[in-house]
């Protein structure tokens, strides 16, 4: 039955695909981070489905009137250059063809981010992608709140199988991730059952990422609580639904929970925290060795931890468990460079995003939107300084979600500087569709063509 479900809601949206490529990438972002095809059991079960949805979008763009050329701005040309060495180095790769898959991912992934840069020229667009990257990851959210509930805490919660968030720990980090994102969209909506609906969606999250036991999650929790505190304007709520949270605590979970927590103290004496440390080693030697690193994924290999071996270093293959060494032995220290740059070019869209938008009282939706952003960041950036996700395409389609905006909000600044009327090309020429912004609780000016 599950099956015929997603059959019948990918048939159903390819006509709107056709006609509107913003739905295609609506599309593309749903498979990509909520992975229906792992949560059916049958003819479906693991289907490319974001190929089949990728091929169209692009079809339905190149047939379409809309603006084709990439915008070109810090974060565009740094992710070019990435990957393009991140080419090279797959190509030098100590075992090419075991690289090549995650490669090959990547590459499928900034073509979504270079789709949302170049299409997501609306505000209604902007919002849409906000709307779809919260429901499409928060659904694990709520999935793993409710799980967590039922069992009283005693399981651990995992993502969807075969996908970049299988793990518990990474899955954590991403609820993290998305938590201030929602919470801004309850700040945004217009209708109280929405606003209502996603502060229960907050709730269940938080209680989600408590579930899946992941030490380095609760601590990016933490941070991205703090960082709240400080970057946001949007109201106590979040705060406050999270101190009722973590007072509920011995009542959600069992001792076992908390002992594992406790061990956040004691992280130099604790095996799992030794075998990143092993891991981080061998990254950095893979490095040392090597101009272009080892290539995606390297150190797993058992005969590279052999190879690369050092006092302290890893015995058998085994993840990076931190995004910066991951890059690291990779891509080598170049790879590195080049991925903190692309760090730096998606927290300066953000940054000025809040200059661009100081004085524009319509557009503090913008500011909210980017202050947002950076919270999100924040908590990513540093609980992923101990997992392995720096590929992961729901932080890239941030970054992107961040560069399309400063690209918006700076628009009319250029225009009105130019003193000319605005190029047809950049025009946007489909009518509105207020009936997704009504279903949503979004705003009225939703252009999704």
């Amino acid at each position: 039955m599950r099956d015929l479900i997603l059959l019948a809601a990918i048939l159903g949206v390819i006509p709107l695909i056709l006609r509107a490529p913003m739905i295609g990438v609506l599309a593309w972002i749903w498979v990509a981070l909520m992975n229906p095809q792992q949560e059916v059991y049958g003819f479906l079960h693991g289907a490319s489905l974001n190929l089949y949805i990728a091929v169209i979008t692009a079809f339905s763009w190149l047939a379409s009137k809309q603006r084709k050329a990439v915008p070109l701005n810090p974060l565009t040309i740094t992710l070019i250059i990435f990957m393009m060495w991140a080419s090279i180095t797959t190509y030098f790769a100590l075992n090419p063809s075991y690289s090549y898959d995650l490669w090959n991912r990547t590459l499928k992934t900034l073509v979504l981010v270079f789709a949302i840069l170049t299409i997501a020229n609306t505000k209604g667009r902007i919002q849409a992608i906000v709307w779809m990257v919260v429901f499409s990851i928060g659904y694990y959210g709520v999935k793993g709140g409710g799980f967590t509930l039922l069992t009283g805490g005693r399981n651990h919660v995992f993502g969807p199988d075969n996908s970049m968030i299988a793990d518990n720990n990474n899955l954590g980090l991403v609820l993290v991730m998305i938590l201030p994102l929602t919470n801004y969209l309850r700040i945004t909506a217009k209708r109280y059952w929405v606003r209502l609906g996603l502060l229960a969606m907050m709730g269940l999250t938080l209680v989600g990422v408590i579930g899946t036991y992941s030490r380095g999650a609760f601590f990016a929790l933490g941070v991205t609580g703090l960082a709240y505190a400080v970057r946001s304007r949007a109201g106590i709520i979040p705060l406050v639904l999270g101190a009722l949270v973590l007072v509920s605590l011995p009542s959600l979970v069992p001792s076992s929970w908390f002992d594992r927590m406790s061990t956040i103290q004691h992280a130099g004496q604790d095996q799992s925290f030794q075998e990143r440390q092993a891991a981080w080693a061998t990254s950095l030697n893979v490095a040392k060795s090597r101009l272009t690193g080892g290539g995606f994924n390297s150190i797993q290999q058992n005969w590279v931890a052999e190879m690369y071996s050092s006092p302290g270093s890893l015995k058998i293959g085994r993840a990076a468990h931190s995004i910066y060494f991951e890059v690291m032995g990779d891509h080598g220290f170049f790879g590195l460079f080049l991925y903190i740059l692309i760090l730096l070019a998606g927290w300066y869209n953000t940054a000025a995003t809040l200059i661009a938008v100081r004085d524009r009282p319509e557009m503090q939706w913008a500011a909210l939107l980017a202050r947002t952003m950076q919270v999100s960041m924040i908590g990513y950036l540093v609980g992923g300084a101990a997992l392995s996700m720096a590929y992961y395409d729901g932080f890239l389609i941030l970054l992107a979600l961040g560069g399309a905006l400063l690209l918006y909000v700076k628009k009319p600044l250029a225009e009105e500087a130019s003193g000319k009327d605005v190029p047809i090309w950049r025009r946007p020429i489909e009518p509105e569709i207020p009936a997704l912004a009504r279903a949503t609780g979004g705003t009225a000016d939703l252009q999704l063509r």
